[in-house]
């Protein structure tokens, strides 16, 4: 299964078997592009795990800085409530923002229930992936 948004904000690709959701964030984000990451999420993800963990890899490596670091804390949340245990991030090891970004996604995520880790490339965020079980 594969979302598009319809602002080219995010593109979502499902991996069902692994229990596993690949995302790649594009651009500037507003709280707005965060609600509908949500709304997809919750009508079109979350249902197909029917309960089970689950993780992604968030491909960052287009993503902006954006002023959503609240509005993340609030769907990330929720989404642990229903299965969300680990998460791989990618980000460009060139970006200057780089750290910033880890910031960001850090403390969007802080004292939440699930792994966080990052890296700089697909294949050594999905090797660590399948030893956490995806």
């Amino acid at each position: 299964m594969e979302i598009k948004d319809i602002k080219g904000k995010y593109i979502i690709r499902l991996n069902p078997k692994r229990n596993l959701v690949y995302e790649t964030c594009i651009g500037y984000w507003k709280p707005e592009d965060v609600e509908r990451l949500h709304r997809e999420y919750i009508k079109k993800i979350i249902p197909i795990f029917k309960g089970k963990q689950w993780a992604k890899c968030c491909d960052l490596k287009a993503y902006k800085t954006s002023m959503i670091t609240q509005d993340i804390k609030k769907y990330a949340n929720l989404w642990t409530k229903n299965g969300y245990v680990a998460c791989a991030v990618i980000i460009d090891d060139s970006d200057i923002y780089k750290s910033v970004i880890e910031l960001q996604m850090k403390l969007s995520v802080k004292n939440m229930p699930f792994k966080l880790k990052f890296f700089t490339n697909i294949k050594e965020a999905d090797k660590w992936l399948k030893s956490e079980g995806f």
